[in-house]
């Protein structure tokens, strides 16, 4: 039975993933120390949870991120080497560092929109998300048949609340796969709305993001229909299979069962996994049992993982006042 099952799946263990980062802490329970470093310093907090928790980054072991950061101090005209250093620090989780090297960009290459789209990403790594939609608007009028902002943009849209924005945003970009625009933005090496057509492993993400949106917003007829008409059973998805598999669930073309197979409990693919089917069930009235998995998914030590920032966003922000009818937020261990 779906609801059993996910019950028992939706209990997150210890997580595999590429950066490790602390435990959480709350942030009531930390002295925060007085740091004037960069990036190989990993006591600042480098956000905070929406429940309240300190949310750390990792320290530059290996020095990659501090030799990025030199080589743009270096080359203060260089767009590349400033958005190298950037990701470069998005990858230690260290957004407190990696956010002012994309402002510093969109001050020093304002027609260059990559500076907003990268900074507006991590405005919702960091849960600031109405400055991520502000920076992401902007990005859009500069490129709009960028597939990366209009992603983020609907991303944003969808963790503040706004699930119909979301799904107007991310039905725009889909909308380019069949009639691309006429005048398109030189993206530079970026993702385009139109390329969707051929590349199924990007759509599959948007696809699973707009009919989730569709269903918050209430609009679940209108969800069925476009995942009947818009999802097909039959692509072949490598990249994105946590995101393909869970729009075959969504359709009924999967039990949950078979959607979970082979995501080891509390991995990155499964946190995708389990929070559509959290999604799902609250749609479906099933609030408990949603709420219970969004609680204990909120608490994942994987705070940089989508799918944790929307566990997050429903328990504590767009739908706390359903959830607090089933109990106390969770602490960290």
């Amino acid at each position: 039975m779906r609801i059993v099952l996910l019950l028992v799946l939706a209990c997150c263990a210890s997580a595999e993933q590429a950066v490790q980062p602390p435990p959480l802490i709350p942030l009531d329970k930390i002295k925060v120390p007085k740091s004037e470093e960069g990036v190989t310093d990993a006591d600042q907090p480098q956000a905070g949870s929406l429940g309240g928790n300190a949310l750390f980054g990792v320290k530059d072991k290996d020095g990659k991120a501090a030799a990025a950061v030199a080589a743009m101090e270096k080359d203060q005209t260089n767009a590349e080497l400033r958005l190298a250093a950037g990701r470069i620090t998005d990858g230690l989780l260290r957004y407190e560092d990696s956010i002012p090297i994309y402002s510093d960009g969109v001050d020093k290459f304002p027609t260059d929109y990559r500076f907003l789209r990268m900074r507006g990403h991590r405005y919702i790594s960091a849960r600031k998300f109405a400055p991520a939609i502000a920076d992401l608007e902007k990005a859009s009028k500069m490129a709009p048949n960028s597939f990366d902002v209009a992603y983020y943009l609907g991303l944003a849209h969808y963790f503040n609340g706004d699930h119909a924005k979301s799904a107007v945003v991310l039905g725009a970009c889909e909308g380019q796969a069949n009639t691309p625009l006429a005048e398109k933005a030189d993206l530079l090496g970026g993702r385009s709305c139109e390329s969707l057509a051929t590349d199924a492993n990007w759509q599959a993400p948007l696809q699973y993001w707009r009919y989730l949106a569709l269903r918050r917003a209430g609009e679940n007829e209108v969800a069925k229909q476009y995942l009947n008409d818009a999802v097909k059973a039959d692509l072949t998805v490598t990249s994105s299979k946590p995101f393909y598999e869970s729009l075959l669930f969504f359709k009924g073309l999967k039990e949950i069962n078979e959607m979970m197979a082979g995501a080891n409990e509390g991995t990155r693919d499964s946190l995708t996994r389990t929070t559509a089917a959290a999604t799902f069930l609250f749609t479906e009235g099933e609030r408990a049992q949603a709420c219970g998995i969004w609680a204990r998914v909120a608490m994942d030590q994987n705070w940089d993982h989508l799918g944790v920032i929307n566990a997050e966003s429903e328990y504590f922000q767009n739908s706390k006042a359903a959830c607090s009818l089933y109990g106390a937020p969770p602490k960290p261990n």
